[in-house]
């Protein structure tokens, strides 16, 4: 098992790098299901269910500290400006695939069509603001340390519906995967 340690990230980007992993892989998950995996219904509604909760910390995330520490100093280079265009979007896809059931007919197509909604976005982040705001020379490891604030509360108001335990006064539950713990500062 690795240390802990192992799982610090040392600045925002690193964790939002970790979200991206992580909703590129349940999107997997779920095609390999689709595709007959194993797993049945319920476990492709699990995945389901993470990866629509991932997705929307995500952009509460982007949308109240990244984006509004980035944009004044990127003055809008590396922003694009559809990203919260893409975030209402994905908030519609989501809500479109919350009143649907995994045996429905049009469950899988609504969840490849957040693939295709977010899929793009994550590689534009990661190839272009990601690089814009590192050499912004803005203070990452501060804004890592509100985002893991900002998933604590979170998870602590809901935590059952992303699954995930109340956190330990010790440790901060705002690294993902579920399983990962940022020893807190």
């Amino acid at each position: 098992m690795p240390s802990r340690s192992a799982y610090r990230a040392s600045d925002a980007l690193d964790l939002l790098q970790r979200d991206h992993e992580l909703v590129r892989k349940l999107l997997r998950d779920h095609d390999r299901l689709r595709q007959g995996g194993g797993g049945g219904v319920e476990g492709k509604a699990d995945i389901v269910e993470k990866l629509c909760d991932v997705l929307t910390l995500c952009a509460q995330i982007e949308e109240e500290l990244l984006y509004p520490l980035v944009r004044p100093v990127l003055d809008g280079h590396g922003l694009a400006p559809t990203v919260l265009c893409d975030h209402a979007q994905l908030r519609r896809l989501i809500a479109r695939l919350d009143e649907l059931e995994p045996t429905d007919p049009g469950y899988d197509d609504a969840v490849g069509d957040i693939g295709d909604c977010v899929l793009p976005s994550m590689n534009h982040a990661q190839t272009v603001l990601f690089a814009g705001v590192r050499t912004a020379g803005l203070d990452m490891a501060a804004l890592r340390d509100q985002m893991v604030r900002r998933r604590r509360a979170q998870q602590q108001q809901d935590f059952t519906r992303i699954g995930m335990p109340t956190p330990k006064s010790t440790e901060v539950v705002g690294a993902w995967p579920p399983d990962c713990h940022l020893t807190e500062m």
